[in-house]
């Protein structure tokens, strides 16, 4: 398949379905080092949910810290 049509096929999933090809893509490119990505980003995400959890860290909607993150940006 010529890599344009591929792109505009691509362009016409849903976010979700771009999300999973960009996965499967990603992973494509050297699985065993995704492997140890994919492990440190649950390691990192269970020591965050702890953290919450415990009450050392306050959860945060995502347009607030989309909106706090533009405003930094535009500074």
């Amino acid at each position: 398949m010529d890599s344009v049509l591929l792109k505009e096929a691509a362009l016409k999933l849903s976010p979700f379905e771009r999300a999973q090809l960009i996965d499967a893509l990603w992973q494509s490119l050297d699985p065993a080092e995704q492997a140890e990505i994919d492990a440190a980003w649950l390691e990192e995400s269970q020591d965050r949910l702890a953290a919450y959890r415990q009450g050392e860290v306050e959860a945060v909607d995502g347009e607030s810290a989309l909106a706090s993150l533009r405003e930094n940006l535009s500074q």
